[in-house]
């Protein structure tokens, strides 16, 4: 199925940007959707710094910059998926955040690498995909640059628990399972006070804790075969932190996709605690939805 809505990717030359494109361009030809490539250049404060002439001399060399960055990134795209259509834009006098946020309004799914060329050896997480994936309108997948996301042939993973802001996460990530042809691994994770401090007590209560646990996974999942006939679904509830029985289970997947906000989150609250836990610590590429 042809998809009009572009998928957009950022890029700054960095290391974890290509692999970021890599991975949005294989996304985008296997749901026949065209890739528009962005960078941002911009030089902070030149602005009312210099003359007229300096920042038209400037502003010329940074689009030369910048369309020699986009320009690599459709390379790699065109190898990483040969046809596919590739669009590229150079925002001079942006920064990327605000870039990103632009042209979020027209993306049908926003793609950053987990960090770009600013950021220090110990962030896990760039400011610029930490911001995007906090505050983006659409869907946003956060590559991380360490690992090769396309060899991942595992399920797309998805968590569930009993507050309204987990369904939107399980019909995407249905829907990208179903596309992708992969099987959908949705994960519900408990865990109470009594269980954290004695793991290896089964009380009565915690027998109830599951089926119950059970009970909310398997009605939340049960909607979708009407959508999604072929797709298989595998259910999995854990006595474990939400976000680290997420982690473990990246290993291998092909995706995994989290709400932006959880059981315990405020509405001021963009991205919720597991969500950034998640997006720090996976081992493949991972699907902020917006709630």
């Amino acid at each position: 199925m042809v998809d009009r809505t572009p998928v957009v990717v950022g890029t700054d030359g960095s290391a974890h940007a290509a692999s970021a494109v890599e991975w949005a361009a294989g996304y985008a030809a296997r749901r026949g959707a065209e890739l528009l490539i962005v960078t941002a250049a911009a030089a902070p404060g030149l602005r009312g710094a210099v003359g007229p002439s300096m920042q038209t001399a400037v502003t010329a060399e940074l689009n030369v910059q910048g369309e020699s960055v986009v320009a690599e990134a459709a390379a790699i795209a065109e190898k990483a998926a040969p046809g596919l259509k590739i669009r590229t834009e150079v925002h001079v006098g942006h920064s990327a955040t605000e870039m990103m946020m632009t042209v979020a309004k027209s993306a049908g799914v926003l793609v950053v690498g987990a960090r770009g060329r600013g950021a220090v050896a110990s962030a896990v997480l760039g400011s610029v995909s930490s911001q995007i994936a906090s505050h983006a309108p659409c869907p946003v997948v956060v590559v991380p640059g360490d690992e090769d996301p396309r060899a991942a042939t595992g399920p797309v993973v998805v968590g569930v628990d009993d507050s309204a802001n987990s369904v939107p996460a399980l019909k995407r990530a249905a829907a990208e399972a179903d596309a992708a042809g992969a099987t959908l691994l949705a994960v519900h994770a408990w865990l109470d006070d009594a269980v954290a401090s004695y793991p290896v007590i089964n009380t009565s209560r915690d027998f109830k804790e599951k089926e119950v646990a059970a009970a909310v996974l398997g009605e939340h999942v049960a909607g979708l075969a009407t959508d999604y006939p072929d797709l298989v679904v595998e259910q999995r509830v854990v006595v474990d932190d939400s976000a680290q029985a997420l982690i473990k289970r990246s290993v291998g997947a092909q995706l995994v996709v989290v709400g932006s906000r959880g059981r315990g989150g405020f509405a001021s609250l963009l991205l919720g605690s597991t969500s950034a836990k998640v997006l720090r610590h996976a081992h493949c590429p991972v699907m902020i939805v917006r709630s």
